[in-house]
């Protein structure tokens, strides 16, 4: 019993006993976890997820229809490529304060994002808007993709339509 309470003992245990507290405290964190971030956090990815394959789909089908109807395109299918994600915009609450003194005038700006209380007790961000992401490429699909004017029309009214550059559209022959 004398040997643990030596003074190089007595460092080794102090050492042991600070690791194990350290590491007792990291799994009540990591174990532990909010369980109610976790459920609004996936709730939103997911409603993010189906708002962006919405968003996609509905491009594919319009841009579809209308590709469809120029001469010699007939069947098509389409995929897109996006870039990022979907964005929101946030309704801020802009604070300017101004300060004049004998030498100069100076300004500040502080800026925060308006919050909600929702009924259940929670706050959320008041949303105004979204940016979709851009459109990075297209794929064109289409039984007219072995005519080459065919390909350029399509081209060129895909670049038009989406504002994507005609490096990043590629249209090629539907198999049948």
């Amino acid at each position: 019993m004398q040997d643990i309470f030596k003074k190089e003992n007595i460092l080794k245990l102090t050492v042991i006993v600070g690791i194990a507290g350290i590491m007792l405290i990291f799994c009540s964190t990591v174990f532990s976890g909010n369980k109610a971030k976790e459920d609004t956090f996936a709730e939103v990815s997911e409603s993010e997820a189906d708002t962006l394959t919405q968003y996609r789909q509905e491009l594919c089908d319009e841009l579809g229809n209308m590709l469809a109807s120029i001469e010699g395109v007939g069947k098509t299918k389409i995929m897109l490529t996006l870039d990022g994600t979907v964005r929101n915009i946030y309704a801020t609450d802009n604070d300017i304060q101004q300060r004049e003194t004998s030498a100069d005038k100076q300004s500040n700006e502080k800026q925060s994002c308006i919050v909600i209380r929702q009924n259940d007790g929670s706050e959320k961000a008041l949303t105004v808007g979204q940016l979709m992401p851009k459109i990075k490429g297209v794929l064109i699909v289409c039984e007219g993709g072995d005519d080459s004017e065919i390909c350029e029309r399509v081209s060129e009214a895909v670049s038009a339509a989406l504002d994507v550059n005609k490096t990043h559209i590629c249209v090629t022959k539907m198999n049948t």
